[in-house]
């Protein structure tokens, strides 16, 4: 009888330990298009800017050259490429010009070149695009397409190209990590 007790009485605590984490029915409170975006760009940041910092600043120059890795980006162009594409889509979202030097074909700035100045560059941009996201409305209105998007002329939206920045963003996390691999350096994300 005592071990039925014991078996009935961990039911019941497990049974309320599981009604306890259960959501309410109402549900939570409503996030807006901005606080989606805003909350993947930090998360992205925190990633990116973690393994920009611990690439040694002599590795920023490291490339794969071996195979179908020929002609690649360097760990520094990758870094300078993601935020080139975060000022020129955060431009597009706000209709404006980005607001610094973009170079030619998204490579980033020439003029930026050592690593406290890539990871400067990098931040500002996630700033900027921000920026851009706290101008996205829950409308879905549409804006001009960015030169750089493959959203057919008159379907892009505000919050449409905030997503392919986002998405972009990953795709290049993927290669940054790689290439920490490569140089024998665990990612931050897999500490």
């Amino acid at each position: 009888m005592k071990n039925v007790i014991c078996v009935f009485v961990s039911l019941l605590l497990t049974a309320s330990a599981a009604t306890a984490q259960t959501p309410s029915l109402e549900g939570p409170e409503h996030r807006t298009n901005t606080q989606i975006i805003t909350f993947i760009l930090d998360f992205q940041e925190r990633q990116i800017v973690r393994t920009a910092e611990i690439m040694p600043a002599e590795k920023y120059s490291f490339a794969p050259m071996a195979g179908a890795f020929k002609g690649v980006r360097t760990f520094g162009e990758e870094l300078k490429h993601v935020a080139a594409d975060n000022y020129m889509l955060g431009a597009g979202i706000l209709g404006e010009k980005a607001p610094v030097d973009v170079g030619t074909g998204e490579s980033g700035s020439a003029q930026v070149r050592t690593k406290d100045e890539i990871i400067r560059y990098l931040k500002d941009s996630f700033a900027y695009m921000r920026r851009a996201a706290a101008a996205i409305d829950d409308d879905n209105v549409a804006i001009a397409t960015p030169d750089i998007s493959p959203w057919p002329d008159g379907t892009a939206t505000r919050l449409g190209v905030a997503v392919e920045d986002c998405v972009h963003t990953w795709d290049h996390y993927g290669q940054l990590v790689e290439y920490l691999r490569m140089n024998n350096i665990v990612p931050p994300g897999s500490k």
